[in-house]
């Protein structure tokens, strides 16, 4: 659905439209359909093959030129109720006469932006641009913070003991983030470097400021990402020696256990035998086979704590 902004003043914020104007707009459209594509290509002179990129869930960020316009693709983020981080493609165009924001599932509205990242200090359409970036970025660091708010839970947990499976199956989908996060941060690096080169002459000195900055803020994110996948390969690590060793002591504890327990069966085997043994007429041939049975199994017990087998 398309939807029409426009502010009077530098000063204010970008009010909702009831009809398209000729100048100075940000034509919005989420969940945009090939009908509504079609009529922003036609009513506004843009490349039809590349607005329905859009439409592409797999679309990855570039930068496309047709004639004077800019055409930015970037993966906008969000958190699935499952916990797993989802992106889809987010298509801005920079022309001379308006901004546009175009996405197949949700977008960026001026309305949705809250506080500005970038404060918007030209009229260009170009610091919308940027300052939609910047937003981008802001809500991958939202959802890196959330997901290293998980990994510290679960390294508290570890050190009070408390660790399960269930932990580790988290950490699949906390690890497929941190490489979403990664892949897409990266992608988007790839798109703020080309704009950087301003081969069009389409950014101005303090545009190519703002973008440097951006820039250095993804930087900064991806040197977090790789310190929080560390963060996870060492705790699981630290599980898995754990897990091994409280096994090995399972063992142990079993294995004497059943040293202790089969001892007495020889002399218990022995009477229980069809032939004559000593003292197997006596009425405390019962009482001496139990005693020397527990005697051997304390003094096996002896031995075993002295040698500190467990």
């Amino acid at each position: 659905m398309l939807a029409y902004y426009a502010r009077r003043s530098l000063g204010e914020d970008f009010g909702a439209l009831p009809a398209p104007i000729k100048k100075g707009m940000w034509v919005d459209g989420g969940d945009v359909t090939r009908d509504e594509i079609n009529a922003v290509s036609r009513d506004y002179s843009l490349d039809n093959n590349i607005l329905l990129d859009v439409l592409d869930t797999n679309e990855l960020p570039r930068v496309e030129y047709a004639g004077d316009d800019a055409y930015v693709f970037l993966r906008l983020p969000r958190l699935s109720k499952a916990s797993r981080i989802v992106t889809s493609p987010l298509l801005c165009i920079v022309t001379s006469q308006h901004f546009f924001t175009l996405s197949s599932e949700d977008t960026l509205p001026p309305d949705a932006l809250g506080v500005k990242v970038l404060p918007i200090t030209t009229g260009e359409t170009q610091t919308l641009l940027l300052t939609v970036l910047a937003n981008v970025v802001a809500r991958f660091e939202e959802l890196i913070q959330h997901t290293a708010q998980s990994i510290q839970t679960t390294a508290s947990r570890l050190r009070s003991h408390e660790i399960t499976n269930s932990d580790f199956i988290h950490f699949v989908t906390v690890e497929a983030n941190l490489n979403d996060n990664k892949m897409n941060l990266n992608a988007t690096l790839a798109v703020t470097q080309r704009l950087r080169e301003n081969n069009r002459q389409l950014l101005t000195g303090s545009d190519i400021e703002a973008l440097d900055d951006i820039i250095l803020h993804i930087q900064q994110l991806l040197v977090e990402i790789d310190r929080h996948t560390n963060s996870v390969e060492s705790i699981r690590n630290a599980y898995s020696t754990v897990a091994n060793n409280t096994l090995n002591k399972r063992m142990k504890t079993l294995t004497v256990f059943t040293v202790l327990i089969t001892l007495p069966n020889v002399f218990f085997g022995m009477y229980g035998m069809n032939v004559a043994l000593p003292y197997m007429n006596q009425s405390w041939a019962f009482f001496m086979v139990v005693s020397i049975g527990v005697g051997v199994v304390l003094l096996t017990y002896i031995i075993a704590k002295r040698l500190r087998i467990f």
